[in-house]
């Protein structure tokens, strides 16, 4: 990653904001080789990685971040799809059917059953910890001494979403895998898997999310997730204004809504 790209992610987000006609403020996703010395680890906040990332977006945090000796309070799954602990072996009958020697049968049924809970798991691939510690913040208030940008996320109505991936393919020969909405807890749409983390995440896929209705009590039904990688952020940004959104405003925001 260049270091303009780096250094203008104040102007990223700001401008996917407004191309997009987006309400909330676009996240960067960093990592940092030293723990930072304002904000909060996710723990703090909210036991549910994502909960807490979404209330980073809706402004009542300005920073979150989490890291081996900055993991206490989050959910075991949480603590593995951001590569801080191995999965819970119990954790494959808590996805799926449940079973009497795991909290007590208690089940999600979000597969199956726990074989294809572990072979949809090996396909996502390993895992990587961050460097010292994964963290948030509004793009519009990241500094680049905090750290290294990893990826940005994007919160959007159906219309903004759809302006924004069209905007995307603007620039893209790749029709179908450029983009994609994997499995996963939503933890792993927002930063895992557009960040890098794991291994077999394909790095030209812009991710949508988030899949887990786990999720639906605290996240509102109009809003999906987009992860971009910065590479991806930037050439969106540079493509705005010879794209539909700056040529045919009409189109992308009928009525000027």
């Amino acid at each position: 990653m260049n270091k303009d790209v780096k250094a203008d992610i104040p102007v990223i987000g700001r401008t996917l904001k407004e191309a997009g006609h987006l309400d909330l403020d676009p996240l960067c996703v960093y990592e940092s080789e030293k723990r930072p010395e304002k904000g909060k680890p996710f723990g703090e906040v909210d036991r549910c990685i994502a909960k807490a990332v979404f209330m980073c977006a809706k402004g009542q945090e300005d920073l979150l971040y989490i890291g081996q000796d900055a993991r206490s309070g989050v959910c075991p799954g949480g603590q593995s799809w951001t590569g801080l602990a191995e999965m819970a072996e119990g954790l494959r009958y808590f996805i799926s059917t449940g079973s009497p020697t795991f909290r007590h049968g208690e089940a999600e049924h979000l597969k199956r059953d726990p074989d294809l809970v572990m072979r949809s798991k090996s396909f996502v691939g390993k895992i990587r910890p961050p460097v010292n510690y994964l963290c948030v913040t509004p793009c519009k208030v990241f500094d680049e001494n905090e750290g290294k940008p990893r990826s940005l996320l994007i919160f959007a109505r159906a219309e903004q979403l759809r302006n924004l991936l069209a905007l995307h393919h603007f620039g893209t020969p790749d029709a179908f895998t450029s983009t994609s909405a994997p499995w996963g807890p939503s933890c792993a749409s927002f930063l895992s898997y557009p960040a890098g983390l794991a291994s077999n995440c394909p790095d030209q896929a812009l991710i949508i999310g988030p899949v887990d209705p786990t999720g639906n009590r605290w996240m509102p039904p109009d809003l999906m997730s987009l992860g971009l990688k910065l590479k991806d952020a930037d050439r969106m940004v540079q493509d705005v204004p010879a794209s539909f959104l700056a040529k045919r405003p009409q189109v992308a925001f009928p009525d000027g809504r």
